[in-house]
């Protein structure tokens, strides 16, 4: 008698994921433990603001919200009968892939996929997530001014290598932009990287023939550059998808203040400063190679926000963090992945 196998068969990328994730999370514990963190978020949980917490994972769950709120207003733009949920859906398991992959790569060929078990054409879904992914890392380079505007002599003269740090994750993210920009605007380098990407896997003999590979590609195409065409008439709705991914930064952002207050601090101006410190943690962390910026994300944590946080609040406050703002985003996006099903919609692509 056959056993049935419980549990999904991991390829080598998974498993090297899943290990450094546990490396990563083995670590981080260590440090905590080793540096009093564990016996000191015992001895404080019972103090902590349990309204505040909750605000804290409130405005991660928000973040969630204006992801899939900004997704589904794109897809209207080219589509119509793709409900809400289901791009609430696809944008969760966006937040998955991209927290286990490193530079957040894996999380818009996994949406691309499920977006095209929804209806969607593949050329109508990856002009969507291009031109998401392009307002959302201008979002990123524009919060991350905010610093130097607001904090700047503060951090000048607080953090050590903080004009290094900044210019290093500025500069980083900038590119990505610049390469998103490029996809988006130019159809035809798209068109090459997908040419030379079949000619790898020729080579590998993964791909049998590239010329019907790339003629059944050609539709796809064609409805790509429709796709990018139209969003140049929908400045509407491309300024209204800038402010909510604005207002989803800011509450991804606002998440170490909530903790801040939860541990019974205030501070006059704390609050903008705290935004300002978590928007540049955020373009230090997006600059390292490894899943979720780990590594990165704590050191760059525990630097930054050491302005605020008195030891041994401090390694605490950044455990807390870690865990709304990274594994929350895995295990929300994990049980949203397990319970979501195959299912093939009546979609219509609108008219040009």
């Amino acid at each position: 008698m056959k056993v049935k196998k419980l549990l999904p068969k991991l390829n080598s990328w998974q498993w090297f994921n899943l290990i450094s994730l546990m490396l990563i999370a083995g670590l981080l514990w260590g440090v905590v433990v080793g540096n009093h963190g564990l016996s000191s978020l015992l001895s404080r949980w019972g103090s902590l603001d349990l309204w505040w917490m909750v605000l804290a994972v409130s405005c991660m769950a928000g973040f969630w919200v204006f992801e899939a709120l900004a997704l589904h207003w794109l897809v209207s733009c080219l589509y119509r009968g793709v409900p809400f949920h289901s791009n609430m859906r696809t944008a969760m398991i966006g937040q998955l892939y991209s927290a286990l992959t490193p530079f957040s790569t894996g999380g818009q060929p996994v949406q691309l996929i499920y977006m095209h078990r929804d209806g969607l054409d593949t050329g109508g879904g990856a002009s969507v997530l291009i031109i998401k992914s392009v307002i959302y890392q201008v979002g990123i380079l524009l919060m991350a001014l905010l610093p130097l505007i607001t904090s700047y002599q503060l951090f000048r003269n607080q953090v050590p290598a903080f004009g290094w740090m900044a210019a290093l994750g500025f500069g980083v993210n900038l590119l990505v932009a610049l390469g998103m920009v490029l996809l988006a605007v130019y159809p035809r380098a798209t068109h090459k990287l997908y040419f030379i990407a079949v000619k790898v896997l020729y080579f590998f003999r993964i791909v049998r023939d590239v010329d019907a590979t790339m003629a059944k590609a050609q539709t796809q195409f064609n409805i790509y550059r429709e796709s990018t065409l139209r969003y140049e008439k929908k400045w509407g709705a491309l300024c209204g998808i800038s402010v909510l991914t604005i207002v989803q930064l800011l509450m991804l952002y606002m998440v170490p203040y909530a903790i801040y207050r939860a541990f019974g601090y205030q501070e006059p101006g704390a609050a903008m400063h705290m935004v300002s410190a978590a928007a540049l943690v955020a373009i230090v962390s997006a600059s390292v190679p490894l899943p979720g910026g780990s590594g990165g994300a704590e050191g760059s944590f525990l630097l930054f926000f050491a302005l605020f946080f008195p030891q041994p609040d401090l390694l605490v406050a950044m455990l807390i963090w870690r865990l709304i703002t990274y594994y929350f985003s895995i295990v929300a996006g994990g049980l949203v992945m397990m319970v979501s099903r195959k299912r093939q919609r009546a979609v219509v692509r609108l008219p040009l």
